[in-house]
């Protein structure tokens, strides 16, 4: 299992709000980063946002704001 599936599951046993940022971060990505910034893979995103060092907080400002550049941490 990916990092990113793991981080689904375990915030989908703990609930959100007792779970990490990476995990929030990756239902975030699974529920809201495409209705944000469009044609996107969730996981490669959060890929992205982790390798980065963002919170969830600091990507949801920027899908609001700069979505080309939330697009563009896929390819890190």
């Amino acid at each position: 299992m990916s990092p990113y599936r793991e981080a689904l599951a375990a915030a989908s046993k703990t609930g959100v709000s007792q779970c990490t940022d990476a995990q929030l971060m990756a239902t975030f990505c699974d529920t809201s980063i495409q209705i944000a910034c469009g044609a996107v893979s969730p996981e490669l995103v959060w890929d992205g946002a982790q390798k980065t060092g963002m919170t969830t907080l600091e990507l949801a400002r920027l899908a609001s704001t700069d979505p080309r550049a939330v697009a563009d941490l896929m390819w890190l």
